[in-house]
């Protein structure tokens, strides 16, 4: 059964036409977000070095679970984005929201909240989807990361920008919302070491955003 049976989760152009999303082709919000000037620690480079040569040319070619358990959970453990009761990285949790009179429901692949006790997202902060493959899949992950972005903009109600990724194979996006602005990064690919590197780099500069607003 589909995790995500909304018809918003598969077509981003009804999404954007039915709630006013306005693609920008610029934002301060991501401007900020990708310029980093981070270095890795000589065990952080190790693991990078490590992952980099044991998934380079496979990426896309591994499946929704291979990608998540072989990959993506290295790089958040290299990104080193929790922080005790304050950041936290959360897996296949539901939200939902009414939106315009529309109700939006959406399974997040990943996000990072700030936790409420016994370990339950409270405020979210990022969203990436959707864990797949790039050959031969019908869902889109952009859609449903944004309806994620959307549903979290609607429960937060601080008036704070959102992050989002979505990643399709070894392709990387990331991604604002603020209000009805929604732009998007360049492409990133991860069989790249150089974007790889600064993959990493992005989903740390998290830590330091989230930080400076984290609600307790």
């Amino acid at each position: 059964m589909d995790k995500n049976k909304s018809p918003f989760a598969t077509d981003i152009s009804l999404l954007a036409e039915t709630f006013g999303i306005l693609p920008v082709e610029d934002s301060p919000e991501l401007t900020t977000w990708l310029q980093t000037n981070e270095t890795l620690r000589a065990d952080e480079q190790q693991l990078l070095d490590k992952l980099y040569t044991r998934s380079k040319n496979l990426i896309n070619y591994w499946n929704e679970e291979e990608l998540k358990m072989r990959f993506i959970s290295h790089l958040l453990l290299i990104a080193d984005i929790e922080v005790d009761h304050r950041i936290a990285l959360f897996y296949e949790r539901p939200f939902s929201a009414k939106i315009d009179d529309h109700t939006l429901r959406v399974v997040a692949d990943c996000l990072i909240a700030t936790p409420a006790t016994f370990a339950r997202p409270k405020h979210p902060y990022f969203f990436m989807q959707e864990y797949k493959r790039s050959k031969g899949d019908y869902k889109d992950p952009e859609a449903q990361m944004l309806m994620a972005m959307m549903i979290a903009q609607e429960l937060n109600q601080d008036g704070h920008p959102l992050y989002g990724s979505y990643v399709y194979g070894s392709r990387w996006r990331f991604c604002t919302l603020l209000d009805r602005n929604y732009c998007q990064s360049p492409e990133y690919d991860a069989d790249k070491y150089d974007d790889l590197l600064q993959i990493v780099f992005v989903l740390r500069r998290l830590k330091e955003l989230i930080l400076a607003r984290a609600v307790h």
